[in-house]
């Protein structure tokens, strides 16, 4: 399982906003990707957003980055102090209940 995990910097106020748009837009886009597994948007603190993606496949996160930055750029940019910090990496120790 490879995970890809995107930091946010966004503008004062703007987190709310930017989780609606997220939760009706962009989460049913990110879905519908091969090997798609889950996905999180968490409160990094204040003025940080942190997306935490889980795929099958290293080729599907990095997928998956690509499709996000086009999104941000066409949907969320406003909200944004430029774009994300990424990593990915593979899951050594994935453990659900």
């Amino acid at each position: 399982m490879f995970t890809s995990i995107r930091k946010y910097s966004v503008r004062r106020g703007s987190a709310e906003e930017l989780a609606r748009r997220v939760q009706e837009s962009f989460v049913p886009l990110i879905r519908q990707m091969p090997g798609f597994q889950s996905y999180y948007l968490l409160n990094g603190g204040p003025d940080v957003l942190i997306t935490i993606s889980m795929f099958d496949s290293v080729d599907a996160a990095v997928a998956s980055n690509e499709v996000s930055a086009n999104w941000v750029r066409n949907n969320v940019l406003e909200f944004t102090k430029g774009m994300p910090e990424v990593m990915i990496g593979n899951a050594l120790i994935a453990e659900v209940k």
